[in-house]
């Protein structure tokens, strides 16, 4: 078979499996756009995000806090960065839920086209990166939600990609934009800390600094710890057991409250019980990152291609996102689009793991649980959907334990396994 041939055979591949990703990817999303949560349309963006902006455009300066209701039901970020919606305001209500649907809709491609540079360009990785990212649940719940998580999820590409190339500072303000939006995401600043990266805790300073001090000199002290009281205090002591809350305390307050309190999201107390057992899990999922963090600090395994990270910093990059969505006290749902992540590195063969078996069913298993799509029916009370409600609303949250499995095997093979080393080299080689 000549080259020439042979090129023409997989150019007609690769189309062949563009046009099946894409139109097969194209109708599943449209199928599930249609019965996804939440029944009402931009439901987010019109309760909190909208609201909020409309009150600053009215009142200018002399707005007070709260913009709209407190807690869950309203807008809950630093109300300094309200005003990143008050553009969208002279286009009307409708209009603008639509605008702001189109700018988080290029931000998802967006972080799609970046992740899939980052790894094999070819179809038989972006082609199904996108594919799973049309049908990812948690993606079509947050675009139907008019939140800002699939926002967020270009925001880290761009922070790894700028890591990757050495403006740590840069990446540090991005990642410090990604703080302040969605207060998990601290944790990065932890783990920079921890790995002495000081010029991206710099930029993660600085940025939730200025947007702290504008908060400040615009709403006073007093708005801004009413906020905090409003806004942040009552989840750091209490629970929401409704369906969408994804994290370990959403799982263990499930298992008492069951169903009648599935779509209840005012916090809750937990018991003693609750409260010993979020300590364990916390303690094991915690205390096994920072000691295979400790116990990997000297290693400085392959570097990846084209780019300045080693394959360990790639791999903790994708562990502190899982991790930050697994152990908040609130992790909606549609969080865990951000996974795809750590699964875009994987397919584009970015990601420090062994080609096993066991990496693959992780992995697989992962992705089809945090990918399941986000319908939950009102059931009628029975001994199944008290269940269920135990167990299988869980669902995206074991899904981010099997990653968390995935990942953290990853990082014990970076020392233990002297076969990974010349095979990560072959894959990264190859990429």
């Amino acid at each position: 078979m000549s080259a020439a041939h042979l090129g023409r055979k997989l150019a007609g591949n690769n189309t062949l499996i563009w046009i099946a990703c894409v139109v097969g990817g194209a109708a599943i999303h449209l199928g599930l756009w249609q019965v996804s949560e939440p029944p009402d349309l931009f439901s987010d963006f019109f309760k909190a995000y909208y609201p909020a902006a409309e009150q600053l455009w009215e009142d200018g300066l002399s707005a007070t806090w709260p913009l709209t209701e407190a807690k869950a039901g309203g807008f809950v970020n630093m109300p300094i960065l309200a005003w990143l919606f008050v553009p969208l305001i002279p286009l009307g209500e409708d209009e603008a839920g639509w605008a702001f649907l189109a700018i988080g809709a290029a931000a998802a491609l967006a972080a799609w086209a970046l992740l899939a540079r980052m790894g094999r360009a070819e179809a038989k990785v972006a082609a199904p990166l996108l594919f799973l990212g049309l049908i990812n649940g948690p993606m079509i719940n947050s675009l139907r939600e008019g939140n800002t998580t699939h926002i967020i999820l270009l925001l880290l590409v761009l922070a790894l990609l700028l890591w990757r190339s050495r403006r740590d500072y840069m990446a540090g303000l991005v990642l410090g934009v990604c703080a302040v939006i969605k207060l998990p995401l601290l944790l990065f600043g932890a783990y920079f800390f921890l790995r002495g990266k000081w010029r991206v805790v710099l930029g993660g300073v600085t940025l939730i600094a200025t947007v702290a001090l504008l908060s400040l000199a615009v709403y006073g002290l007093q708005g801004n710890i009413d906020w905090y009281r409003d806004s942040v205090e009552p989840f750091l002591g209490g629970v929401i057991p409704a369906f969408n809350v994804q994290s370990i305390d959403g799982f263990l307050i499930r298992l008492w409250t069951g169903e009648s309190l599935l779509h209840d999201w005012d916090p809750m107390l937990p018991n003693t019980l609750h409260k010993v057992l979020r300590y364990i899990l916390f303690l094991l999922v915690y205390g096994s990152a920072l000691w295979f963090g400790w116990r990997n600090s000297g290693i400085e395994p392959v570097p990846a291609a084209n780019g300045e990270l080693s394959a360990r910093n790639t791999l903790e990059f994708a562990l502190v996102i899982n991790l930050a969505i697994i152990t908040s006290p609130i992790s909606w749902t549609h969080y865990y689009l951000l996974l795809l992540i750590p699964w875009g590195l994987y397919l584009g063969g970015r990601l420090a793991l062994p080609e096993d078996r066991t990496t693959r069913w992780l992995m697989w298993s992962s992705l089809v649980l945090t990918s399941l799509p986000v319908i939950i029916p009102q059931p009628s009370p029975s001994l199944l959907t008290e269940v269920l409600a135990r167990t299988i609303v869980s669902a995206w949250f074991f899904g981010g334990l099997l990653m968390f499995a995935a990942l953290m095997r990853g990082l014990w093979k970076l020392t233990s396994s002297s076969n990974l080393q010349p095979e990560l080299a072959g894959r990264h080689a190859t990429s």
